[in-house]
């Protein structure tokens, strides 16, 4: 996977410019600790990130389906909180073009969705684009340790730069498609005790035969190695799992 390599700083300034109300609500850890309080993932986020530094898991954390950077911050804080000697990246995926074409799609969404802002954003006005650079600069405005962003389709992209190893796998992809290009992408850089979140795991009514869990359930077929051993569920429609090595 090639980073992206483009100048972002004059971006970073105009995004950073735009963060109005937030900013104004108090010093930095005030938006990060707004932006916990008002997202339901927040409490297995930590609990996740806490996992994997309590059983010493080495690697990064990274992030399959970026879209304005919220979870992937939350992440980040959850690791900054937390006094550990190990070092992590963070690391986010995406191609910032939105939902690609897909056979499995879910009514609510068409090709394309995910590539603008449609929710309160300490730093993206609603209807702005999501781009790396609104990322880095929500990353800036709280304060955290800047992500390595992987810019591109996850089946052209990860299998190019892939990660060491990884301790956490937050897959947000939505459909069936970028998920199972994402568990492809990243599967020689997981390992015993690897937490895996997945985002959209209930989509589809829960059919056990779309979405994310389809794409689960087919990476485990073609990988025997690897037991879920389930962890937690989370959110609206989300679930973790820890992977065993057989």
């Amino acid at each position: 996977m090639t980073p992206y390599t483009h100048s972002w700083q004059p971006g970073l300034r105009r995004a950073l410019r735009s963060a109005g109300a937030w900013v104004s609500a108090g010093p930095p850890e005030a938006v990060i600790s707004r932006m916990a309080r008002s997202d339901p993932r927040w409490p297995v986020f930590s609990s996740a990130v806490e996992y994997i530094n309590v059983e010493a898991i080495p690697g990064d954390i990274v992030e399959c389906g970026v879209y304005t950077g919220v979870s992937l911050a939350l992440l980040a804080h959850a690791q900054q909180e937390q006094a550990t000697d190990l070092s992590r990246r963070i690391v986010g995926c995406d191609a910032f073009e939105g939902l690609p074409p897909s056979r499995d799609a879910h009514p609510l969404w068409t090709t394309g969705t995910f590539s603008v802002n449609t929710w309160e954003h300490p730093v993206l006005p609603i209807g702005a684009r999501a781009t790396p650079e609104a990322t880095r600069a929500l990353f800036a405005l709280c304060r955290l340790p800047p992500p390595v962003l992987e810019v591109g389709w996850f089946a052209e992209t990860l299998r190019h730069t892939p990660c060491p190893a990884i301790a956490l796998l937050h897959v947000d992809c939505d459909l069936y498609e970028g998920a199972l290009d994402a568990l492809n992408g990243v599967q020689p850089a997981l390992q015993d005790g690897t937490m895996v979140l997945f985002d959209d795991w209930f989509l589809f009514k829960g059919h056990p035969d779309k979405g994310e869990s389809r794409a689960f359930s087919e990476f485990l077929t073609a990988h025997r190695e690897w037991e879920a051993v389930p962890y937690r569920t989370y959110g609206t429609c989300g679930r973790a799992f820890i992977l065993s090595r057989r």
